[in-house]
C-alpha cells in the first residue's frame, strides 16, 4: 500500500515517514511539501492513502481535498484542532481526522488498516466534534428506525469507538455489539460498518 505524507513541515514528514517504515502494510512512502505538488504527485503516483495537512503556503489542504478524495482515501493529519476545520474536513469526504503528538507506531498503523477497508478515522477531538455538534440535542432522523440500543451502539461506533470498547462500555459481550449493528444495517439501508458510520454521520450533520 502506498501512502502520501503532505506538509510543509519537513521535521513532519521525516517523522511520519520514519513511523511508516514500521507499518507492515506500507510499502511505499512518498512526499510533498505544498498542496500544488500534491496534487501533481498524486496524479503520478496514485497513492492508496493521504496524509494530509491542513496549513500550507499556498493552497490549503482543505483547499485541494475535494480534488483528492475523488481517487483516494485522505486523513487530515494536522496540529489544527479547530471544530469548523474538523466540521469542514470530515463534511468534504476526508476519511479521517487526526492531530499532531498523539500518534506511535501503532495508532498510524491502526489508522492506515481501518481507511484501507473503508472505516473512518477520528482522534480524540474530531470525535467529540462530530458527536457533540451545534445540533446536539437533537436526536439523529436514522434513530427512528432502529431501537434504542442500536442507535445507541451506532452513536458509539461513529465516534470512533470499536467493538471491543463499545461492550466494554455498555458491559455487553463483543458477539451481541456485533449482533445489534448487524440488525441495524438492513433498517438504514447500509451493508456493513463503514457505510452504516457514513450513513449515520452524513444524517447528524445535516440534522
Amino acid at each position: 500500500m502506498k501512502i502520501m505524507v503532505v506538509d510543509d513541515n519537513a521535521i513532519v514528514r521525516a517523522g511520519l515517514r520514519a513511523v511508516l517504515a514500521h507499518v507492515d502494510s506500507v510499502t511505499g512512502i512518498i512526499e510533498a511539501e505544498d498542496a500544488f505538488t500534491a496534487l501533481e504527485t498524486a496524479a503520478i503516483e496514485s497513492p492508496d492513502i493521504v496524509l494530509l495537512d491542513i496549513s500550507m503556503p499556498g493552497r490549503s489542504g482543505l483547499d485541494i481535498l475535494p480534488e483528492l478524495v475523488t481517487n483516494m482515501s485522505v486523513i487530515m493529519l494536522t496540529s489544527l484542532k479547530d471544530p469548523t476545520l474538523i466540521r469542514q474536513a470530515i463534511n468534504t469526504g476526508a476519511r479521517g481526522y487526526l492531530v499532531h503528538g498523539q500518534l506511535g507506531v501503532n495508532e498510524v498503523a491502526g489508522a492506515i488498516e481501518t481507511c484501507r477497508h473503508g472505516g473512518l478515522v477520528l482522534g480524540r477531538e474530531a470525535a467529540d466534534v462530530i458527536l457533540h455538534s451545534s445540533a446536539e440535542d437533537l436526536p439523529n432522523p436514522l434513530s427512528e428506525r432502529l431501537t434504542e440500543r442500536e442507535a445507541e451502539i451506532l452513536e458509539l461506533a461513529a465516534g470512533g469507538l470499536s467493538n471491543a470498547d463499545i461492550a466494554s462500555r455498555l458491559y455487553l459481550s463483543e458477539r451481541t455489539i456485533k449482533n445489534y449493528l448487524n440488525a441495524a444495517y438492513p433498517k438504514i439501508d447500509v451493508h456493513n460498518r463503514a457505510e452504516a458510520v457514513s450513513a449515520w454521520l452524513g444524517r447528524s450533520r445535516g440534522r
